[in-house]
Order: structure tokens, then sequence, then C-alpha cells
């Protein structure tokens, strides 16, 4: 059943998680003639919130009949962790902090308060895999401009770029869940074993026709080389990520112990 679009402002936002397919998602609904996604990551409630709502919403004003939307992978963890430490990096990372002297809001409290009726999802991904994916991309970016980086240890430990806070699945599902009952939950997996299904699944979940079939669905989009994860580290992540686990395996009703293997 296809929806009417809002007469200002998205009708779908996908809110996370990074590392997790969020650019193949991103690619997929930008063909459907029924959407509009004039930008894939505007970064509104944790980046540009100071620019105001008219600046937002001009980015889905040709809609014509379309529904539009955008797909911010930060969003899940807006307002950031740790609101007391400015800089969310380790102190070998230098940044500026100029992004959070500003006000923080919550994306979800925000996105209920202004768009009644929103759909609202996100992509989930093997919380160590996701971890493990999002650190090489850092470092292989911090290796190309020139810049100091760090081990995955120390990444870790100091929860860089919210490395380990990214993966607190359950918590972030129940928190959402809160403000959007029918928060759409998608995963990473089944962009390899079964995409054509997802991308249907993803168009249902929206409200626009699903017999749709995008182009180059089958394959990865922005993919990230990097070293195979030692099974120490591993092993280390599944045991801190087993209950996050276990809870969003019930929460969801996906099969996810090939999550939990060690090796």
């Amino acid at each position: 059943m296809t929806r009417t679009p809002r007469p200002q402002g998205p009708d779908f936002v996908g809110v996370g998680v990074q590392k997790a397919g969020t650019s193949w998602v991103g690619h997929i609904l930008a063909q459907h003639p029924q959407l509009l996604m004039s930008k894939k990551e505007i970064n509104f409630f944790v980046r540009y919130y100071h620019k105001g709502y008219r600046w937002y919403h001009n980015w889905f004003n040709d809609k014509q009949g379309r529904l539009a939307g955008e797909f911010t992978q930060s969003y899940i963890i807006s307002p950031r962790p740790d609101p007391e430490h400015r800089e969310f990096y380790p102190n070998w990372n230098p940044r500026r902090t100029i992004f959070f002297w500003r006000e923080q809001p919550s994306a979800r409290d925000q996105l209920r308060k202004h768009y009644p009726g929103i759909r609202v999802f996100a992509m989930f991904r093997d919380p160590a895999d996701r971890a493990w994916s999002a650190y090489w991309y850092w470092r292989r970016r911090k290796e190309r401009i020139g810049k100091k980086n760090a081990d995955f240890d120390t990444m870790w430990a100091d929860d860089g770029r919210w490395i380990k806070s990214r993966g607190m699945y359950a918590d972030q599902l129940s928190y959402w869940r809160e403000a959007f009952p029918d928060f759409g939950v998608f995963f990473y997996e089944d962009i390899k074993t079964n995409p054509a299904c997802l991308a249907r699944s993803l168009f249902r979940f929206i409200g626009v026709d699903d017999t749709f079939v995008p182009q180059g669905y089958e394959r990865k989009v922005n993919k990230t080389d990097y070293n195979p994860m030692p099974p120490e580290i591993r092993a280390m992540m599944v045991n801190y990520y087993r209950e996050q686990i276990l809870r969003f395996a019930d929460m969801t009703g996906r099969d996810l112990s090939d999550w939990l293997r060690v090796s």
C-alpha cells in the first residue's frame, strides 16, 4: 500500500547503524521512482541542527508526489553518548570540537515531535564485525591523509568514535521503540544472502511499490578492505556484547547465533 507524502519534511528516515550496509540501502532507495533521496546523509540532528528546520526541509522540497527521506547512520546514538566528553575521541586523536559545542538534540524525540507517522528504521550487523570494519575504515582514512592513528585495542578501550557504544543494539532498539513501536529492523547479512528480498522488504516498509527491481542490488557499495580479525579480539568483543546480542535476538525474533561465534 503506497503512502501519501507529507507537505514538508521527510517521510522516512534511516537512523543506523554505521558500517552495516547503509550505503547499499541508500543506493537502492534512491533508484525507486516513488522515492526522493536528494542526499543520503544530511546529518541534521547531529551536525547541522543549528541551521534550523527550514534548512532541513529544503532537502525534501522536490517531492513531486514522491516519499522523501534520508539515511544518517549516527542518528541512532543521538544525542551523543558521554555528553561531558566534548571531543568524544581518545587523546591521541586531536580534533576540532566546534560541532560538540552546539546543541545536541535527540533525533528520536525530534522526529516523533515534528513528523507524526514517519517511518523510521535501521540496518544492523554483527556488532563485532561492525566494530572491526569501522576501525579499519577510520584507520585507512587516517593513513590516506597522513594523520596519526592507533591500534584497535586503544580505539576500543577509549571508545574512540563510539566504536564500542555503537554496538549496544538492544539498548538502542528499546530506546527507539519507545517512540516508534513499529521501528523497522533490517540486517546487513541479508545483503549477502538475499538482497532482492531485502530490497522488497525496505520498499514495503517505507510504503512504495515493492515490485520495483533496482539495479546493482547484488553488489556491495562503499566496500572497505581490511585485515582479518584476530580470534582473541573477536572472542573479547563477543563476550562484551553477549547480553546485548541475546536481548536483541529476543526483541527481533531473529536467530543471531552466528553473532556469538568466537572464531
